[in-house]
């Protein structure tokens, strides 16, 4: 029954680094939904059954089936329609049966069903036993006051520092302890994102993308994050939403609200790309999702309405390069900062070749315009270290052989027998001691 998929990017910007973090986003989500505990897929393709049948009921204390309800079996195949079969139950005889499936090779069928303006359907391809299948219909309620989250788990897989970009990954059961559907009623005017589902998220945001087992409905765009018009059957459902985020500094900080409490709330984060600040929450061990493990912070028993202080901290962040330009007006470092880099680099190389020239009896040979290359490269190297871009050993081989070059083609200079005070000044005191 997994319906809902949708999005919402407030953002533009489209980068390589992006991309390549929501398809990381994605591909966790996978992970995350849809692979059981013994590590097979849910997703296994099951073959067309020859008989499709089940009874439906009505979950709320006190209701019937309607006279009349219809429930239709759908035949889809390369995502065209080509198959539709109906049949009416009522309170009197709630059974139905399907027994003529088209039995093509990549046929997949579905039931599907509306009440009370809820649109619900079961995918047969997720079904062990489609002969027995239960149909249960509810009533429809506005009121979200049985509405609740059992457990929010925030997941952190990586963080690009270079670019100061997050990637976000967060799984939210909810649970409607009632017998009735929750429903928003957007016929009334004075409607608000308070009768919807809702949840926070840092300004900025972007790249949202959300889904959900929940009957079908729409994402709308709120100040604190994002609301659900989607219909909330008694139960547990899960929604999975991922979203990008650039953060300043070393950290993130905004206010979590829990609209509808939590039994638990978790945030696993790789200890190496930042630590975990929030009401009521600690870390407690690591935690091993794919190939990668992480550190878990874990708090519960957070009421209704709760604002959490949520601050993520020792984030990565990009190389000195860049930081300078954040630094620079007008940010600009190639244009205004990097001459003047070079400018204090040369002056200090310049001084000790002259230094070790007069110490040594050496004479500078490397020209000027070959000197500045070199530390330009130089200085390219110690980005690439900043960033994580190279090792340590290979920066530090390479950077000992740039910093040769830059040295490079100074020659001796032998003092002069018949004159003491050479190119190299004078000759040293005990040399102009006579025998």
């Amino acid at each position: 029954m997994r319906d809902q998929v949708a999005t919402i990017s407030p953002g533009k910007r489209r980068t390589f680094r992006r991309a390549s973090l929501m398809a990381l986003l994605a591909s966790l989500a996978a992970v995350v939904l849809f692979v059981t505990t013994d590590g097979v897929s849910v997703l296994a393709q099951r073959p067309t059954p020859d008989r499709v049948a089940g009874a439906v009921s009505n979950g709320t204390e006190g209701a019937e089936v309607p006279e009349g309800f219809e429930i239709s079996l759908l035949g889809f195949k390369d995502g065209e329609f080509v198959d539709q079969q109906s049949v009416n139950v009522g309170p009197d005889d709630p059974l139905f049966e399907f027994t003529e499936l088209m039995q093509e090779e990549g046929i997949h069928y579905r039931l599907a069903w509306e009440y009370e303006g809820v649109t619900d359907q079961i995918i047969l391809a997720d079904e062990a036993a489609p002969q027995n299948l239960p149909v249960i219909i509810h009533e429809t309620t506005d009121s979200m006051d049985d509405i609740h989250v059992g457990a929010h788990a925030t997941i952190i897989p990586t963080v690009v520092g270079s670019d100061r970009l997050m990637g976000v990954l967060d799984l939210v059961t909810v649970r409607n302890n009632g017998d009735r559907t929750f429903i928003s009623d957007l016929s009334n005017p004075t409607v608000t994102d308070l009768q919807m589902l809702r949840f926070s998220l840092p300004r900025g945001y972007e790249e949202l993308a959300v889904d959900s087992v929940l009957p079908q409905g729409q994402l709308v765009e709120i100040a604190t994050g994002f609301a659900m018009t989607n219909p909330v059957p008694p139960g547990e459902h899960e929604i999975l939403y991922s979203y990008a985020i650039n953060y300043s500094r070393d950290s993130l900080a905004f206010t979590r609200t829990l609209a509808f409490g939590a039994d638990e709330v978790r945030v696993l984060i790789p200890p190496d790309l930042g630590v975990v600040e929030a009401d009521g929450m600690a870390a407690t061990q690591t935690t091993e999702l794919g190939e990668t493990v992480y550190k878990e912070y874990v708090g519960a028993d957070y009421e209704t309405g709760f604002k959490m202080s949520f601050v993520l901290k020792d984030l990565p962040q990009p190389g000195l390069f860049k930081r300078m330009n954040e630094a620079i007006p007008g940010g600009n470092v190639v244009v205004f900062g990097f001459p003047i880099l070079i400018a204090i680099a040369m002056a200090g190389l310049v001084v000790y070749a002259l230094t070790t020239a007069r110490r040594r009896g050496f004479a500078a040979a490397v020209s000027r315009e070959e000197r500045m290359n070199i530390l330009q490269e130089i200085a390219e190297l110690d980005e690439q270290l900043e960033a994580g871009e190279i090792d340590p050993e290979q920066h530090q081989a390479s950077r000992d052989a740039l910093t040769a070059r830059a040295l490079a083609g100074m020659e001796e200079d032998q003092p002069s027998d018949e004159d003491g005070d050479g190119p190299s000044g004078p000759a040293p005191k005990e040399s102009s001691t006579p025998d």
